[in-house]
């Protein structure tokens, strides 16, 4: 296989944001066809992505020998049924999170993705943010081989440790902005409301994080909306994820916390990255994937703060009409380059359908959770899907 020929199901505004422009910057992988409803959306990507073709019927790209993989850029209620459709018609798929909204559909994802011999991919980008990876690999290194920096203040050196200090914290904090969210995000039926739809990206990287099955989940709040999501680890570790939609798009939407054995490891919405207590400060600073204001110059938070602001600025003096594209690297194109390769070496998928059907099932959790306000154990039989 010379290329990957793939086609993109679902031409919305995230596939123009992201999909088509990774497709089309990628070596590995070729666009063949865009798929849409809309006649707006299929003109859009004829005009500037030049495919061999579109079509409004997702049936043509499936039933097309010429395919290789689909990249399913389509509304919740409707991931399951077309990523079903795909995988029996022998085509790799990477889909969009969540990967189901149930746990019988994930299991049925993970019977046909075997059944079919096939990869599917779930797109949980943060674990391939360049910020991200390295936060990680410095909190692992760390935690191998913890080191204290000069000038630690020890009270009573002679005293034995507690075992709660040999856990880690993991605080996750959103800055969300409602005002964005479409009814079909929140609508019951096709959305399920932003745990379903948007924590499951925080479920998945706290266990990425930690490398670690969680065993207990507890969250308060709102099930649509604003939330706490707690999750508990072997050892005493723990991940809260911090969830408001009240907030605004001025300031940077995520923030990353983690202490482990005298250090504390930060991560400023992934341009910035903070590591404290082993000596002098750490800090590193990572591009932006998008820059449409490079005038506003610096590094790090604070330059992203600024950057945010002039958005801000020009977007209420132009009536809403110019809105700069500024944003920082998620790890989209960096996951999609992972899965292609997975693909052309036949190796396992970065993500698949087992992590997909983890993060739903964690999702479904923190939801259960909320409505009996209790806190409910991780069953490793329901989460840990075996198919025979």
């Amino acid at each position: 296989m010379e290329s990957i020929k793939t086609a993109v199901v679902g031409c919305g505004a995230f596939a123009k944001h992201q999909h088509f422009p990774n497709i089309m910057r990628s070596e590995k992988l070729e666009l063949v066809a865009g798929c849409s409803r809309s006649d707006a959306n299929r003109s859009w990507v004829e005009e500037t992505c030049c495919p061999a073709y579109t079509t409004p019927e997702a049936a043509d790209v499936f039933s097309d020998p010429d395919i290789d993989l689909i990249v399913l850029a389509v509304p919740h209620s409707v991931h399951f049924e077309l990523m079903i459709q795909a995988i029996e018609a022998g085509k790799h798929v990477m889909a969009e999170k969540p990967m189901t909204m149930t746990m019988d559909e994930s299991y049925q994802v993970c019977r046909a993705v075997k059944d079919a011999g096939v990869k599917l991919c779930v797109d949980y980008n943060r674990r391939f943010s360049p910020s991200m990876v390295h936060m990680r690999n410095e909190y692992h290194a760390h935690r191998a081989d913890p080191s204290v920096g000069a000038g630690q203040f020890i009270d009573t050196p002679e005293r034995p440790p507690w075992p709660e200090e040999d856990a880690s914290m993991l605080m996750i904090r959103i800055n969300d902005e409602s005002s964005t969210y479409r009814p079909v995000h929140i609508d019951w039926k096709t959305g399920g409301g932003q745990i379903i739809g948007e924590a499951c990206h925080w479920l998945d990287l706290a266990c990425w994080m930690f490398d670690a099955e969680p065993t207990r989940v507890y969250a308060s709040g709102s099930t649509r909306l604003n939330h706490i999501i707690t999750l508990d680890f072997p050892g005493g570790s723990r991940a809260c994820i911090w969830f408001s939609p009240t907030g605004t798009f001025r300031y940077p939407k995520e923030l990353f916390e983690l202490t482990d054995h005298n250090a504390f490891f930060r991560n400023l919405c992934f341009v910035e990255t903070q590591v404290y207590g082993r000596g002098e400060p750490e800090i590193t600073y990572f591009d932006l994937q998008h820059d449409e204001l490079p005038e506003v110059g610096g590094k790090g938070h604070d330059a992203y703060v600024a950057k945010l602001e002039e958005r801000a600025r020009l977007h209420g003096e132009s009536g809403g009409s110019i809105w700069p594209n500024v944003a920082p690297d998620k790890g989209h194109f960096q996951l999609l380059e992972a899965f292609a390769d997975a693909i052309l070496g036949n190796t396992k998928s970065p993500i698949d359908e087992y992590a997909g059907a983890r993060a739903t099932y964690l999702s479904l959790r923190a939801i259960d959770s909320i409505k009996t306000g209790m806190p409910l154990p991780v069953n490793d039989e329901q989460m840990s899907l075996f198919v025979g």
